[in-house]
This record gives structure tokens, C-alpha cells and sequence, in this order.
């Protein structure tokens, strides 16, 4: 089956492909359904007659609701019901929103329908209402994936076609391959060879042996041997039935690479083999890989003729076995296991859980378990310390790239590897206390059932998380499979529905962004107080971050007129519809900012009508400055380059006090009883925010930063309002103060950043580019910073929507 070559993520969406395929044929679904199913949104102007959003509802979610309304006819007036029927936000806001329809009048609205519903409102809902879908139009067997045999992947394989591993992350073959080889006794009839430089020539030989003796071949990571690639495809295509052996099989190991031949990936039996999924499957993976000898190395002898134990123990042990070791061993080494599946699964929770996903693997975990054999058989008392050190800055931290992770990683080994782990009765790894290290005489038959026996879904908490995170790795998950999906659709299309043409739609929507693209700013009418020159005869620091920053947003505004105008005209055929414009045109079609804008423009993950509304919004801000004078409180999250404008804050505290720019750092002051902005929305707006202000004497206030992973009350850090992922932060007092001025007590240094990948690419100094500083936030005196590093908690300079 077709499934064996897909990995995990893509299966559901291949199968939806496949109900959606049948089901537009036999006209089921829609051809307006469809394109607003994808588009959302995009392009549509809401008419005057619509009412006003509702303060509860996304304004994106509320422009595809608008779509969604005009587009598809059997939700004509969806947008009257949301905005004013209680009944719908009850609906909106459930739990089982993909298991139940919405009120009247579409109680009785068909599964597909309901799923363009969560699709909009739901997103977080949404891979459940594909689930469904899929096992509503096609069958349940096309949601459940069978399970992995090899053996039946060879059943259907031959002579000519090679068996392909496309390898993930944390996986290799090799072990499954050597066990099935001696299973249908090719133990000796095999020949194996990681490719790399200079391989080239043995391995043709080993393919050229394989053919004539009917051996097995089986070749490592093409995707490292690059340049050998297009020899592997002539030496396939090139291959004869009369002249190969019929029981000749090459094997394959590759990750996914676009070098690696096409020809013999279509020719070949593409298989899969990714590593477990979950907290459960991560340990039980670790019991079944784990021998005996090493469970049992430190329990005590319990027959002195050294004979094999009666429950089936080894006799293996260690000079330095006894019941107090046995106790520390066991615990230790389970609790090991039990970190390991941690950091791995704290992947799924996209930034919350890494900045940066890491691939830690069998032998992190390996050297991790030599670490505590030798702090056991070495120290009387176990180096505490040193355990965490190597374990987490070492062995695993050696991978860690960002550090940030670093430190959340350091973070989460010193809640396990801790003196209460051996010395405690009882030790739990949750608050739920669900769990935690198995009886310490548990054999490993005991072990395994203990596992079997644990949740097969571990929640969020278990992680050190909010319950919140769960939210954010299903919408994760599902922005995934929409992107793959807008991804695959083939270029132009027809409209949306109501009858426009696409070209139509695109060039209203050109015109529309074109009637409300703001001026360029004029740096010549500049405030003087802005671009003042001091007497030593340089420009004030904050005057030149505001020449670069009119700069970059002039260029901004050069490229996205040209643009318009001339994708406008491409759409009329007065001009030739270059690959540029045709990238734009696609883009437009389904609310996504187009590459070209991407590349001269500012970090944003924004989808193209909200990028629009922010882009002029900071256009107003910039202009404001520079015509009038300073703010009172800068808006840093509209600035092109932030980390310009904090050295810039810096400077100018330099150049006041004479003092080395080294020698300063920030003393964060949140305003208490602040009213809270999650953007400057115009001038008027800003200038009006701001007059709460008192004065300050030193430093800039600074606002626009949105809290993620935690909840802002009461001046100080607190947890999240469940199903509320994000908080707005008052303005700031961003106060240069001299370095070795102590932080304030119970300080959570929180990381500051652009927007919510949080990863970047990673500069000179280490610290990714999406990284702008650490900003000291009050915690309550009860909860430890480690608790907010565990939450995975940072600030935001925007939100993706």
C-alpha cells in the first residue's frame, strides 16, 4: 500500500486528498465550497450591511466568516447569527465543536459543512474534523495506519525494484534490516556499506555481485553521496531481468533530498519507519531495547554459587551490587528514560517546547546511562551536579544550538536528577502523580507491564506546560496541513464563488491596496529634535535608528506599489506575466504575503490582510515620529529592527553618563494599572495611549508586547486563562541602569522576540536573529523562574494573525 511510504504527518492528509477528489467529482463538494475552504478570506471586502465584529471573534476568523457568507450560499446570513446569537459563541467555544452541529438554522448541516465551520472558527478542532470527514466520504480504514511488516514489504518487492527507507529524524533501519536478513537467512548472503566519499566504485561492485549471486545490498545515507547519485540511477536503469538473479534486492537508506534520483524513487518501494510517537511509546521502545544485564547490573546476587537468579536475573553484576544500589540504579536509569522521551516529545509543541527541534537519539541516551554506571561505581554519595552537567549540558546539551534551549534544557534535567529521586519513598515526575519509577526490585517483565499500564496520551503538565500547550500543537498541526494543502493546488483557478472570475477577485483586491498604500516619508521634513547633532557633531543614536528604519520601510513601500501596478497590469495582458507576478498572484489568492514583499520587508507571519493593516500602521507610527518629534512611548514592535533600536537606548545612555556601553544594562519597570495595547491602531490612537504616562529621566518607555505561555495580573507574571493563549504587556520602562546593579528578587528573565517561530537564523554571537533581549518580569513570590522556563514562556513583538 501506498501508506507504508508515507510518514505519519502526511497520511490523514493524503487520505483527505482522496475524499475530497471523489467527492468534488461526484459533486458533493462544492467547487465554491472548495476554493473558500482554502482561501478563506482572501480578497473579500465586507459590505456596510455586515455588522460590526464581535468582541469575542478573531478579526481574521471574523473576515473568513464574511467569506464564508458570501461565497457559499447555504451560509448566507452566517455573519448576522455569530455576531449577535449567544447560542453560536457557546458553540464556537466547546470542546466537541467537530462532534456536534451548530444551532439552528444549520443544526442539520452535513459533516463537510460543519468542517468549513471549524476550518474557521476552530482551527485547534480542525485535524479532528478531517478525521472525521475522511471516515464519513471514504471509510474509518483510511484514518488507521497498519502496521509496519516488513516482510509484507518484501512479499510485494523484486528483483528490479529497490526497497527504499526514507529515514526521519531519531530513526535508522539498519538493526530491522540485519534481523530480518538472518530471519530469511540472508545473514551471510548480504553486503553493507555506508556510503560516503570515494564509495562510489564498491558499491557499483556489491550491486554488480548482488545481481549475479543473488545477494542482498544494501547501500546508507545517499543523501550524503550526493555526486554518486546520477551513477546509482544509470547502474538501475540500466539493470535486466534475464541478467539479475531473482532473489537480488537492493536496499536503500536515504532522507528526503533533492538529489537523490527520481527515476528510482518512482521505480522503487518507498517504506517509513519513524520513531515512536508519545511519552508511553518513547519508554516502552526504551524497556524492550533494554538488556537485562544492564536493569540488573547493580541487584544483589541472591544465589551465592553465582547461578542464574530463579525469576530469570542475571548474574552480571557489578563488584558494587547491593540493595541500596540496586534502589538508586534502577531509579536513575528509568528516570533517564523518562527525561529522554521528555525532550523529545516537548517537539511537538513547536516553540513553547524548542526554539529550535532538536534530534537526541539512542546514543545521547546510551552515554547519558555510562555517566550514572560511573557515578554509582566511583562515589559513595552520587555528584548530584555532575549528573546534571554531563547529562544535560553535555550529552544532550552538546546538539543544543540556541541557548535558550540551553537553559530550559538545564532547567528540566535539574527537576529530575535531583537527592529526593533516591532518598524520597516515592518520587512522581507530574503533579497528576501518574508518573514516576516503577517497585525498585521491578524485574524488567515488571517494568514493561508498568509502562503498559501508563496513559497511552500524556497531558501538557507532564511537560512542565499549561494545559494551553495542547492548543497550540493542534493548531500547529493543523496550519500544517493547510499550508501543504495551498502548497499543492495547482496555479490560477476560478473564483470563489458569486460568480467573479479569479483575475477579477485579484485585481480588486490590487486596487484596494493600492488606493490605501501610505505616503513615503519624507526625512527631509523631519522634527529637528529627532535628527539633532550633538556637539562632539554626530547624530543623536535615536535619530539615526529612525534615518535606517524610514529607510528600510521607504524601500518596503517602493516595491509594493511597483508591484501592484504592475501585477494590475499583467492581469489585463498589458505586459507579460513574469514568474515574479505570477507568484504574487498566487499568493494573493489565498491571503499569503508574496515572496517579493517577504524579501525586502520585515519578519511577519502574518497572512496578507492583516500584513497590510500592520504595515500602514507602522508607516503612521514612523511618521508621527519623525514629523513631530519622539514619542512618548515607542512602539518597538513596529520597528524594522528592534535590536537597533535597544543599542541605540544604550547609546544614548553612553553618551549622557560617559560610561562604556558594555557597562549598562536595562532595568525593566512594568506600569502598574496601564491600560493594555495590543497595537497602535493610528496616530490619534497612539498619541491618546500614551498621556498616561508619567515623566521619566532616564531610558524609553516601550509597548506592543504580547505575553505566550503566561497571563499578566495584578503587575506580575501568572497563569494562563485556560483557552486564552496569549496576554497583551503594559508599557515598559526600558531604564539603563549600570551592569552590576542587581536584578530585582524573583525575576523571570523572559526572552523578547519578533514573532512566535522564535527561531532564527543564528548570528555571529550565538543568539538567534529573531532574539531581541531578555526582559526581567516580576513572579509571584511562591513560583520559582524555573517554573516559567519549564512553561516555555517568552514575549512577542506580534501575532501571527
Amino acid at each position: 500500500p501506498i501508506c507504508r511510504g508515507l510518514f505519519e504527518k502526511d497520511k490523514l492528509l493524503y487520505s483527505f486528498l482522496i475524499t475530497v477528489a471523489f467527492q468534488r467529482h461526484a459533486d458533493v463538494f462544492k467547487e465554491a465550497e472548495w476554493n473558500t475552504f482554502l482561501r478563506g478570506g482572501a480578497g473579500v471586502k465586507i459590505p456596510d450591511s455586515f455588522p460590526p465584529k464581535p468582541n469575542w471573534l478573531d478579526p481574521l476568523k471574523w473576515l473568513d466568516v464574511c467569506g464564508l457568507a458570501l461565497h457559499v450560499p447555504q451560509f448566507k446570513g452566517l455573519e448576522q447569527l455569530i455576531a449577535k446569537d449567544m447560542d453560536w459563541r457557546s458553540w464556537v467555544t466547546s470542546d466537541d465543536i467537530d462532534s456536534k452541529n451548530p444551532p439552528a438554522p444549520h443544526n442539520d448541516i452535513s459533516v463537510w459543512e460543519r468542517a468549513l465551520l471549524v476550518k474557521i472558527l476552530r482551527p485547534d478542532r480542525f485535524v479532528f474534523m478531517i478525521q472525521l470527514v475522511v471516515s464519513t466520504y471514504l471509510g474509518h480504514e483510511y484514518i488507521v495506519s497498519p502496521q509496519f511488516s516488513l516482510k509484507e514489504s518484501y512479499a510485494d518487492s523484486n528483483n528490479m525494484s529497490p526497497l527504499i527507507f526514507v529515514l526521519s529524524s531519531g530513526t535508522d533501519p539498519t538493526v530491522l534490516f540485519t534481523q530480518f536478513a538472518e530471519e530469511m537467512g540472508f545473514g551471510e548472503r548480504k553486503l553493507m556499506l555506508s556510503l560516503g566519499q570515494d564509495q562510489g566504485k564498491r558499491a557499483a561492485q556489491m550491486i554488480d555481485e548482488g545481481r549475479k549471486d543473488g545477494l542482498w545490498v544494501y547501500l546508507q545515507n545517499c543523501h550524503v553521496y550526493v555526486s554518486w547519485m546520477s551513477s546509482l540511477e544509470r547502474i538501475v536503469e540500466s539493470m535486466r531481468p534475464e541478467e539479475t538473479h531473482p532473489e537480488f534486492r537492493l536496499w536503500l537508506t536515504s532522507s528526503p533530498s533533492p538529489h537523490f534520483p527520481v527515476p528510482v524513487l518512482q521505480s522503487g518501494m518507498k517504506l517509513t519507519r519513524e520513531p515512536p510517537k508519545g511519552v508511553k511509546a518513547n519508554l516502552k521502545d526504551f524497556v524492550n531495547s533494554l538488556s537485562v544485564d544492564v536493569w540488573e547490573e547493580f541487584t544483589p546476587a541472591e544465589d551465592s554459587e553465582g547461578k542464574p537468579d530463579p525469576d530469570g536475573r542475571s548474574n552480571q553484576r557489578s563488584a558494587n551490587a547491593s540493595k541500596a544500589k540496586e534502589k538508586e540504579w534502577k531509579r536513575l536509569v528509568f528516570t533517564l528514560a523518562f527525561f529522554h522521551a521528555l525532550v523529545q516529545e516537548r517537539r511537538k509543541f513547536g516553540a513553547l517546547g524548542w526554539n529550535i527541534p532538536y534530534d537526541w537519539n539512542a546514543p545521547d541516551l546510551d552515554a547519558s546511562i555510562g555517566t550514572l554506571r560511573i557515578c554509582l561505581n566511583d562515589f559513595a554519595t552520587l555528584p548530584w551536579s555532575a549528573i546534571q552537567y554531563i547529562v544535560g549540558t553535555i550529552n544532550y546539551g552538546g546538539r543544543v544550538t540556541d541557548y535558550l534551549d540551553q537553559r530550559c534544557l538545564q532547567t528540566i534535567c535539574q527537576r529530575f536528577f535531583v537527592p529526593s529521586l533516591t532518598t524520597d519513598e516515592k518520587v512522581y515526575y507530574d503533579p497528576e502523580q501518574i508518573y514516576g519509577p516503577p517497585s525498585d526490585t521491578a524485574t524488567k517483565d515488571e517494568l514493561l507491564s508498568w509502562v503498559d499500564a501508563l496513559p497511552r496520551n500524556e497531558q501538557p503538565e507532564v511537560f512542565g506546560l499549561h494545559a494551553n500547550a495542547d492548543i497550540s500543537c493542534l493548531s500547529k498541526e493543523a496550519n500544517l496541513i493547510i499550508t501543504t494543502l495551498i502548497d499543492i493546488q495547482p496555479s490560477g483557478g476560478g473564483g470563489a464563488g458569486g460568480g467573479k472570475s479569479q483575475d477579477s477577485i485579484i485585481s480588486e483586491l490590487a486596487d484596494d491596496l493600492l488606493s490605501r498604500i501610505p505616503e513615503q516619508i519624507d526625512i527631509a521634513r523631519a522634527h529637528p529634535s529627532c535628527v539633532a547633532i550633538t556637539e562632539a557633531g554626530t547624530m543623536i543614536s535615536l535619530g539615526t535608528v529612525l534615518l535606517q528604519e524610514v529607510d528600510q520601510f521607504n524601500r518596503l513601500l517602493r516595491v509594493v506599489e511597483s508591484s501592484l501596478k504592475e501585477l494590475r497590469r499583467a492581469i489585463k495582458g498589458e505586459v507579460v506575466m513574469s514568474g515574479t507576478m505570477e507568484s504574487m498572484y498566487n499568493s494573493f489568492s489565498f491571503n499569503m504575503v508574496p515572496k517579493n514583499w517577504k524579501e525586502k520587508g520585515y519578519l511577519s507571519l502574518k497572512p496578507l490582510s492583516s500584513y497590510y493593516a500592520d504595515l500602514i500602521t507602522r508607516i503612521e507610527f514612523l511618521s508621527d515620529w519623525c514629523y513631530n518629534g519622539m514619542p512618548k512611548s515607542f512602539w518597538v514592535s513596529g520597528l524594522f529592527f528592534p535590536q537597533g533600536f535597544i543599542t541605540g537606548v544604550y547609546q544614548t545612555h553612553s553618551r549622557i553618563h560617559n560610561l562604556p556601553i558594555d557597562c549598562i544594562k536595562f532595568r525593566f519597570n512594568p506600569l502598574q494599572n496601564a491600560t493594555r495595547r495590543s497595537s497602535v491602531s493610528g496616530v490619534a490612537t497612539a498619541v491618546a495611549a500614551t498621556a498616561e504616562l508619567p515623566e521619566i529621566t532616564s531610558g524609553v518607555y516601550c509597548h506592543g508586547f504580547f505575553l505566550d505561555g503566561a497571563a499578566w495580573r495584578n503587575n506580575m507574571l501568572q497563569e494562563s486563562t485556560p483557552g486564552q493563549l496569549f496576554d497583551t504587556l503594559p508599557p515598559i520602562h526600558f531604564e539603563p541602569v549600570h551592569i552590576d546593579t542587581p536584578d530585582p528578587a524573583n525575576s523571570y528573565s523572559c526572552p523578547l522576540y519578533k514573532v512566535s517561530t522564535r527561531a532564527g537564523i543564528l548570528s555571529t554571537t550565538g543568539v538567534s536573529t529573531n532574539f531581541i533581549l531578555l526582559v526581567q518580569l516580576p513572579s509571584p513570590s511562591n513560583v520559582p523562574p524555573s517554573h516559567w522556563i519549564n512553561r516555555g514562556v517568552g514575549a512577542l513583538c506580534m501575532l501571527d494573525s
